[in-house]
């Protein structure tokens, strides 16, 4: 779009009770980022977002290097902006309008054009005007700006108006309320699953299911009830995510199976298990046929392919080969209370129930630990770990505590 600038409407603060602001969320985003994405998208290189007492926490939502402006007094703010662009046609938006898609604000654009209007109401929720038309028109303006306020102010000065009728349904949608965001949310939410079912994803039941429109899922893939997936995260061929499952920025690869667990910023391979009941957080990187079983964090670790944790245990900040195999409650201590240590496995290590591996240290290949060892010390490869005290027996010394009755 040539010569064109946008402001955005983002100062409201919540007065009352049932209010929203413009960092409220729709699908995981702020408003105020949906209503930005549309405008660059549409080629809007140049955008003021008017923050008012917001404007810190805004700014904070919007792309590097972007920031809002603070006036609270909206027209004041427009005034100061259109002074730099007068001759180009501005889009006033509300923060609060995430539907107003690139497609619907170019076609606005074009008919506002062609029929030489100073200002073009779209949707009636915002309004493309003419820069030195609505300048003119804010001379003796003040206090809140509409896009409707606008629009009337250059009507009453004589200027040419028309109207956009978008034929999306949605696109006028505002999330003024927390009432409205719902609905609004449950707009978004249903656009989002119907693009996926229509590229061939399988939902067989929709409850609870909330994914991202940022995110990429590939046609076969399943996702079952109360499944949440955010940001970029990405879903390969064949998968099945659910139920009760959140993804967020993860990349998951073909076939795997993710059950009742959270993905956090984790990069999985193919033909990887997890679940139920599992995190794997950020920086964590499984190979191909990895299997998590129940109740396990993974934290900060690369996992070899083929390697087995089973049920209770953690792995953090560690380096683990292929083929591994981790008991029941194996714990990394990575932790030394001032410092984060990295633990190294070797290839076809067996790691026995209950062991204690104390960061930094590392099994070579091959290497065993007895159950309930607690290492200390480098592992040679293929050696056999016993890292416990030895067993002492004392006889009869049991029946002191049976003579007292259990509490």
């Amino acid at each position: 779009m040539k010569n064109t600038c946008a402001i955005l409407l983002a100062a409201g603060t919540p007065d009352r009770p049932g209010r929203t602001t413009a960092l409220s969320q729709v699908l995981f985003r702020p408003l105020i980022r949906w209503v930005w994405d549309n405008c660059r998208e549409a080629g809007i290189e140049t955008i003021c977002v008017a923050a008012g007492a917001n404007r810190e926490e805004i700014s904070q939502e919007l792309p590097e290097g972007a920031a809002a402006a603070g006036q609270e007094d909206m027209a004041l703010c427009a005034k100061a902006f259109l002074a730099e662009h007068r001759e180009a046609d501005l889009l006033i938006a509300p923060g609060d309008a995430p539907f107003l898609f690139p497609e619907i604000l170019a076609e606005a654009l074009r008919l506002h054009r062609e029929q030489g209007n100073d200002a073009t109401m779209i949707a009636w929720a915002a309004c493309w005007a003419r820069g030195e038309s609505l300048l003119a028109a804010l001379e003796d303006f003040s206090g809140e700006l509409t896009p409707e306020k606008a629009e009337r102010a250059i009507r009453e000065r004589g200027g040419r108006t028309g109207d956009y009728a978008a034929l999306d349904s949605c696109a006028g949608m505002r999330a003024g309320t927390f009432r409205q965001l719902a609905e609004v949310n449950r707009a978004a939410r249903d656009m989002a699953l119907d693009r996926l079912y229509e590229a061939g994803v399988d939902i067989p039941l929709s409850d609870g299911v909330m994914i991202d429109p940022r995110a990429e899922i590939a046609p076969g893939a399943r996702i079952l009830p109360g499944t949440m997936i955010l940001g970029e995260s990405k879903v390969g061929p064949g998968s099945v995510i659910g139920p009760n499952s959140r993804l967020e920025n993860a990349v998951v690869g073909a076939g795997c199976v993710i059950d009742a667990t959270y993905l956090l910023g984790a990069t999985l391979e193919d033909d990887v298990q997890i679940g139920p009941f599992c995190r794997v957080r950020p920086g964590s990187h499984l190979s191909a046929g990895v299997r998590i079983g129940n109740f396990v964090e993974v934290k900060n670790a690369r996992v070899g392919p083929g390697t087995k944790s089973a049920h209770l245990t953690y792995i953090g900040d560690a380096d683990v080969g292929a083929r591994v195999n981790f008991g029941c409650g194996v714990c990394i201590a990575n932790y030394d209370g001032i410092h984060k240590h990295r633990t190294v496995i070797g290839d076809d290590c067996f790691i026995g129930c209950n062991t204690n591996l104390v960061a930094p240290v590392t099994l070579g290949d091959g290497a065993y630990t007895a159950a309930g060892s607690t290492v200390t010390e480098d592992v040679p490869p293929d050696a056999l770990c016993i890292a416990r005290s030895r067993q002492t027996n004392l006889p009869d010394r049991a029946k002191e505590h049976q003579k007292h009755p259990r509490k």
